[in-house]
């Protein structure tokens, strides 16, 4: 059985904007020309600040607006856009796969903060990836 892939704040394969941008929520885009981060900051079911818009700024650092909404949640949603997008680029996930075995299978976000991060999502998915396609789970 093959290692797992992880994530962490440094010394893996970085998938930030500092890093290999194509990775990072910021560049990721999503089939309606928005990005990840414009999703999950702006039109996440939970948080909704701005559905449709494309400023993110206007909800990053801000919580769901329903407060019982938890932290599981949010990340099984952000995870969530990160599946549709990966199965979207499998030619990418497919590159990511090996860079991330070349890093001794590590995926890192500098600018992570919370588990809430690309590398955790994406480590998954590739924890998940099998023979060149994703899993449906």
């Amino acid at each position: 059985m093959p290692p797992k892939f992880t994530w962490a704040r440094r010394g893996g394969y970085e998938v930030s904007s500092k890093g290999d941008p194509r990775f990072s929520a910021l560049n990721a885009v999503m089939s309606d020309g928005r990005t990840i981060e414009m999703w999950y900051q702006l039109d996440d079911g939970f948080k909704a600040w701005q559905p449709g818009g494309t400023d993110w700024t206007i909800g990053k650092g801000r919580p769901a607006k329903d407060p019982n909404v938890s932290r599981k949640a949010l990340y099984e949603a952000y995870k969530g856009l990160w599946i549709t997008w990966a199965r979207e680029h499998l030619d990418l996930m497919r590159e990511l796969y090996a860079l991330a075995i070349a890093n001794d299978y590590v995926l890192t976000d500098m600018f992570a903060t919370t588990e809430i991060n690309q590398a955790r999502a994406l480590s998954e998915i590739l924890n998940e990836f099998t023979d060149g396609s994703l899993s449906t789970k």
